[in-house]
């Protein structure tokens, strides 16, 4: 079996060659074109597995997130040391959530004496951790 290997700081990720393949190509994807292009050509080679680190192919982390929240792949969490499958991952949100349409607002007191009222940027997005609490990817999704 073709072999997809992303690695983070705290994890490698491993995907089947053929169900990343279907993913960037599915019809609904969303991803840039130009990115899906050159990972296409990355992974379409003839060797047993690619590897594919964020310096060098940070797009592909966005990718990762979905497969995974497809269900697809495995993660070994360099921390603890143990495989896991993608189901058994837990998400977590960044920032201000997971996308944009699903805004969590923050409660902050004080009072403004003086200035105009400032319409702060937002970002939000989203990551996973192993069963044991310990952080393997997050991805910034969204800024406005």
């Amino acid at each position: 079996m073709k072999t997809v290997i992303f690695y983070t700081g705290n994890a490698a990720f491993k995907f089947n060659q053929k169900e990343v393949t279907e993913h960037l190509n599915a019809p609904e994807s969303e991803y840039e074109s130009d990115e899906v292009s050159k990972l296409l050509n990355l992974i379409s080679t003839d060797s047993d597995k690619t590897i594919l680190n964020p310096d060098d192919h940070n797009y592909f982390g966005y990718v990762v997130l979905d497969l995974i929240n497809s269900g697809e792949g495995t993660a070994t969490c360099k921390i603890c040391g143990k495989s896991y499958d993608a189901s058994q991952l837990n998400e977590f949100v960044i920032g201000h959530g997971k996308s944009p349409f699903e805004i969590i607002k923050e409660r902050k007191g004080g009072i403004r004496l003086i200035g105009k009222r400032k319409n702060p940027s937002l970002f939000g997005g989203n990551g996973f951790t192993c069963p044991e609490g310990h952080k393997l990817i997050s991805m910034e999704t969204w800024r406005t």
